[in-house]
């Protein structure tokens, strides 16, 4: 998602002082120095979404930080340019970045450093295919975020993790991940990845049955993504909800969901959907809900 106008002349503006305080740390500074100024510009370049460029600066500023010998330098070089070939969908190239700075922060002490890099490769991985090595670095990024009491990041990674037993149809186990994810997300100032912890929530409760479990859970994600005007998110949440409370055979509460989702499901041009409401609702009618 491209940042607005306003932010983007904030983010011209400032690489334009970085360019010049480069310009300067060339001359004088040390090569790490001049690294860490070539890795805050390649970063301020990846929020414009030029990746091109950060590719450029991160290429340069590994060199400097080779030349130095700073192994933590090379480890965020490494790991900016993994991010900029995943970026370019060349999930190989990044994951081979990734690894070598995943061991350069390993040699630096960087436990959060190491882990970010480590769930990166299970991003890439993931894009790949390869949900089973996914997985397993999520995992792997999961128990140093633990060690570090990262909160935001252990919630996110348990939502990456249940997201993949759900598609497995592992609903046990990818459950206790939202179960545990959700409290953590709840201390975050996040609202949308909260609003994904109750819907992700919801939707394995109900997967397993457990439809007065999911409702809640669903009636809150529904109540954020409607905030947010989120309509797709919305719109998912809503006919989840709707299926629960079929479920419980509270009829007017489900036609109520029905016919909210009705009007998303036809901005988003989504026929078939569109259609099975109808037919749903139609049933209701002849039943006199």
């Amino acid at each position: 998602m491209h940042p607005p106008d306003n932010e983007r002349a904030h983010i011209a503006d400032a690489i334009q002082k970085q360019q010049n305080a480069l310009a300067s740390l060339r001359i004088t500074g040390a090569p790490t120095e001049v690294g860490q100024g070539l890795v805050t510009l390649a970063e301020l370049h990846g929020m414009l979404e030029d990746h091109a460029a950060s590719r450029e600066h991160y290429e340069e500023a590994l060199r400097f930080f080779k030349t130095a010998g700073n192994k933590p330098g090379q480890a965020q070089a490494l790991f900016g340019l993994g991010v900029v070939k995943a970026h370019f969908e060349d999930h190989r190239g990044a994951i081979e970045h990734m690894a070598l700075a995943a061991s350069l922060f390993n040699e630096a002490r960087d436990r959060d450093g190491e882990a970010l890099t480590r769930a990166c490769i299970g991003e890439s991985l993931r894009a790949m295919g390869e949900v089973d090595g996914a997985e397993e670095k999520y995992q792997e990024a999961l128990i140093l975020f633990r060690q570090t009491r990262n909160t935001e990041r252990m919630a996110r990674l348990l939502l990456d993790i249940g997201d993949l037993r759900m598609a497995k149809g592992e609903y046990e186990p990818a459950r206790k991940r939202f179960l545990e994810a959700v409290p953590l997300l709840e201390q975050g100032e996040d609202p949308e990845a909260l609003a994904l912890g109750h819907l992700l929530l919801g939707e394995s409760e109900g997967l397993l049955g457990h439809h007065d479990n999911a409702r809640p859970h669903l009636l809150r994600a529904v109540d954020v993504y409607e905030g947010l005007h989120d309509h797709v998110y919305e719109a998912r949440a809503r006919w989840d909800l709707g299926l629960s409370c079929y479920y419980l055979q509270d009829f007017p509460a489900a036609r109520q969901q029905f016919e909210a989702v009705l009007p998303l499901y036809e901005d988003q041009g989504l026929h078939e959907d569109v259609a099975k409401v109808k037919n749903i609702l139609a049933h209701f009618t002849a039943r006199g809900v």
